[in-house]
């Protein structure tokens, strides 16, 4: 094993280990120039700075970045791989390797020949392990930071007002359009979209795709160039706010819906499917007009992330998603050059997310695992802490009510049971008024001390003391519930609770055992025959 006694962030400039003597000030002037033009979109002008660098200076590492960059922004990630190749060949050192053939993989990515992309993302991934080995790592540069006069237009409620108003603009039309993935998410969840987000989620039906698309270029969406052209998932710009729209394609397979990205032609590897339970879409009133909305958005939710509820900021819907119906080549490429782009700029947490997220995915990828390691190791050496992630199993949420009067055995016995039911176990502790509704008589116990005897059993997660008469379908889809449960103590009890419940189809329902010799009646019994007179006989019959 090799032991590092500390860790060395590098200094890698431009062209460490590599200087040409022929790079001169007016030269690094130019790719300056050129890379401001790069990032101002004048791609030709870019161009023309950079092919003179490239052949005054064939092997700079400055000029062959600028130049594999605009390449493969402009449709020419044909030529990058032979150029890409040269500059790996030559340069040395494991950080400078690592990068090269992480660009050798993004090409081979975005020319869809997976089978090289996964080699040389492999040839990085052990680049930087034999990196981590010597106890160095990449220097970690700084996140870009917004400018104080930009404002953060999700947090402004501009980017709602801007998913309102389209989705409401392609209701009109007839296109059911609707907020899907982290957009749906952060409306129900949070009631507003997320503040971190970057662009706004839009799903529809495959019948409804053209339609759709050209309905958004005739409001003026511009349509954004991707790497790779999937048949089901395209993005756009908003002129004016700058707000990017992902659109996605779903249809239906028999009882399942599918989505994620589709390369028709191609083989099962080079596919990215998603997997839905079906759900139905109901109309809603907003300021800008009716828009379509899912009837069920908890299963959506449920089936991206599974514990939706739990925030998960590491969290990236490509690789992460639950609902992936295989973890296929296409699939690893995008997390091993995530993984890779991530350790290069020296963002060891979130490196190490994408390593697990992999693992989670294959547990038998041997590369993910030792990456993971090396991660570790590094982390820790630095005082930084290992990224908490979250479980996100799928949560069974089991819902039920009771009175909890004078707190005994058989209440415990019915909390536990119903808790093994599922993963969380949410308790509404009934009111003082229903319970004289119900029973003809006040409890003896008030219910907010009902409740807080209640809420310290280790069998309920949430505890509640407000909720309808009647167990609906809407009432328990609106808080995530997916059993109702309840025991009966006698036949007209149980008639009783399943008409409260009779809207709810017979897998949400779920009756207990009820706990015999056991009562609160039997409690106040005893009480009213005197406890004392009890103890004393059982103490001289002892």
């Amino acid at each position: 094993m090799v032991k590092m006694q500390s860790l060395i962030v590098l200094d890698i400039g431009a062209d460490a280990t590599n200087g040409l003597p022929n790079m001169t000030t007016k030269h690094e002037e130019l790719l300056l120039k050129a890379k401001s033009l790069i990032a101002a979109g004048k791609f030709n002008d870019a161009d023309a700075i950079l092919d003179p660098l490239k052949i005054e200076n064939p092997l700079s590492q400055d000029v062959a970045r600028l130049w594999c960059s605009l390449a493969m922004r402009t449709g020419r990630a044909t030529d990058v791989p032979a150029y890409a190749a040269k500059i790996y060949a030559h340069v040395q050192g494991d950080f400078h390797k690592a990068h090269w053939a992480h660009v050798l993989g993004t090409a081979s990515f975005v020319l869809l020949d997976l089978p090289s992309a996964q080699a040389h993302f492999t040839d990085a991934l052990n680049h930087l392990m034999a990196l981590a080995r010597t106890g160095k790592i990449p220097p970690q540069k700084e996140p870009v930071k917004l400018l104080q006069t930009e404002e953060n237009v999700f947090v402004s409620g501009k980017a709602e007002q801007l998913l309102w108003t389209t989705c409401a603009q392609l209701a009109r039309l007839d296109i059911p359009a609707f907020p899907f993935a982290g957009t749906l998410l952060g409306l129900v969840r949070n009631g507003c979209l997320l503040d971190f987000d970057k662009d706004l989620d839009i799903a529809v039906r495959m019948e409804s795709w053209d339609a759709c698309c050209a309905a958004l270029e005739q409001a003026g969406w511009a349509r954004s160039p991707m790497r790779i052209e999937y048949a089901n998932y395209r993005d756009y710009v908003h002129p004016e706010l700058g707000i990017t729209l992902d659109i996605c394609g779903l249809q239906a397979r028999g009882k399942q819906i599918v989505g994620g990205f589709a390369l028709p032609g191609y083989p099962d590897e080079y596919q990215r499917v998603s997997v839905f339970p079906k759900f139905d879409l109901t109309p809603r009133e907003t300021d800008y007009g009716m828009v379509w909305f899912p009837r069920q958005p908890e299963k959506i939710l449920t089936a991206f992330y599974g514990d939706w509820r739990t925030p998960n900021p590491h969290w990236d819907t490509v690789v992460s998603a639950l609902n992936l119906e295989s973890f296929t080549l296409l699939v690893r490429c995008y997390a091993y050059h995530r993984l890779i782009q991530r350790w290069l700029v020296g963002d060891l947490s979130k490196a190490w997310c994408y390593a697990h997220q992999i693992a989670l995915k294959d547990p038998d990828d041997v590369l993910a695992l030792r990456s993971r390691q090396w991660l570790e190791r590094a982390l820790i050496r630095l005082k930084r802490e290992i990224p908490a992630w979250p479980i996100n199993q799928r949560q069974i949420r089991v819902y039920t009510r009771m009175v909890a009067d004078l707190f005994h055995e058989g209440h415990v016995n019915f909390l536990q049971t119903a808790r093994a039911l599922g993963t969380h176990l949410t308790v509404c502790v009934v009111s003082d008024e229903r319970v004289v509704e119900n029973k003809g008589k006040l409890p003896v116990m008030k219910q907010t001390e009902r409740a807080a005897v209640v809420a310290a059993c280790k069998y309920a997660n949430a505890v509640i003391t407000e909720t309808p008469a009647s167990v609906t379908l809407e009432f328990m889809q609106q808080h995530g519930f997916d059993i109702y449960t309840f025991a009966c103590a006698s036949e007209q009890e149980r008639l009783d609770k399943y008409k409260l419940c009779e809207s709810l189809p017979a897998e949400m329902i779920q009756e207990l055992t009820y706990t015999s010799g056991i009562s609160t009646s039997d409690l106040v019994m005893r009480i009213l025959d005197g406890v004392g007179s009890k103890k004393a006989n059982r103490k001289g019959s002892a």
